[in-house]
């Protein structure tokens, strides 16, 4: 049985900035650094990992690195970690964005996307081939058992529906606070165990 640890990276700037993140490559606020700080040193005590896999933008990996830092395992990074695409409007203030850029009523198709962005189901398919390849790296190598990757909420959400084979019509989300840990258990055999979801002791000191 693999673990596989799900994490979302700290608090960014443009959290308290209220800017739309996507792709905006926003970097950890102090908070933000604290917390990825805190979920390192709480994994280094619970956990010992064999292998980080990380999102390309700064926010998720500055909190790759904290845990690196701890845990002297190398990080792999991968574009396929990446939040989903909001083209246009990313960096934009929230109310900016849905003034220039109204959602259209009924809200977009699952197929459309935003001007330069990415659909929903371009973004299930990205979060589908990352798994697959997760699940091909493991079974391939036994000396794999607990694995992290740092990402970012929406895409950890999409993750989530792969990993379960949800339906690529699914309302189902699943919420990642700061530095929130995902917990799930895999075995080749096709068995699939969610063990636990947006953990988040390691922050009750701050």
């Amino acid at each position: 049985m693999v673990e596989i640890m799900v994490v979302r990276h700290g608090q960014s700037e443009a959290d308290i900035l209220n800017r739309c993140e996507g792709r905006a490559d926003f970097s950890l606020t102090d908070l933000g650094l604290q917390q990825a700080q805190l979920l390192a040193e709480w994994i280094q005590r619970n956990y010992a990992l064999d292998a980080i896999f990380c999102s390309t933008l700064i926010r998720a990996k500055q909190t790759a690195a904290a845990i690196a830092e701890l845990t002297q395992v190398p990080v792999t990074y991968d574009n396929d970690l990446m939040e989903q695409n909001n083209g246009v409007i990313g960096g934009m203030l929230r109310d900016e964005a849905l003034m220039k850029y109204p959602i259209p009523a009924g809200g977009r198709k699952r197929h459309d996307a935003i001007e330069g962005g990415e659909s929903e189901v371009q973004f299930r398919a990205r979060a589908e081939h990352f798994i697959s390849k997760l699940f091909t790296t493991m079974d391939s190598k036994p000396e794999l058992q607990r694995v992290c990757i740092v990402s970012h909420g929406g895409m950890n959400s999409m993750l989530f529906r792969a990993f379960l084979n949800l339906p690529y019509h699914s309302e189902i989300f699943i919420p990642t606070g700061d530095t929130g840990v995902h917990l799930w258990q895999y075995e080749p055999s096709g068995k699939k165990v969610i063990m636990a979801t947006n953990w988040q002791e390691h922050l009750a000191a701050t």
